[in-house]
């Protein structure tokens, strides 16, 4: 699924299986932003409101262990977190073509170097996000 970042920042998309997943990689950057699927049926909270809408989504809880949760669901949070893109929905398609056309060794620069040229903020979100999934990923290993 795609979603995209509420945020008072620039624009981003990512994917995430679902909305647990998504709601994971958001809290990881910041608890202040939000998401919201695609099609707009799902959505997280912004802000406040994000302790109730764990409980009714089964993430935390009398009996429930969110590290262990964290833990099983790893490599989707870190997937997500590497899918995040500045743009919105409308430019995702064409700047996914264009990483495909890049051979691999060249992708993270060009993605990184976009991401630079279009961030109008200091905000860095889409560094940040890359960052988290590269450590969950190192934590992963150990």
């Amino acid at each position: 699924m795609i979603f995209v970042l509420v945020n008072p920042s620039d624009p981003y998309t990512f994917e995430a299986p679902n909305i647990e997943i998504a709601a994971a990689a958001v809290v990881s950057i910041s608890p202040q932003m939000g998401a919201t699927s695609a099609d707009g049926k799902e959505s997280t909270p912004v802000l406040f409101g994000w302790q109730l809408w764990l409980e009714e989504h089964g993430m935390i809880g009398e009996g429930f262990d969110f590290g262990d949760w964290h833990i099983r669901h790893t490599e989707e949070i870190a997937a997500a977190l590497e899918s995040f893109l500045i743009g919105g929905l409308d430019r995702r398609a064409d700047v996914l073509s264009m990483l495909e056309e890049l051979p691999p060794e060249k992708r993270e620069a060009w993605r990184a170097k976009r991401q630079d040229r279009e961030r109008s903020s200091m905000n860095q979100i889409g560094e940040r996000a890359y960052q988290l999934a590269k450590r969950l990923r190192e934590r992963k290993l150990k």
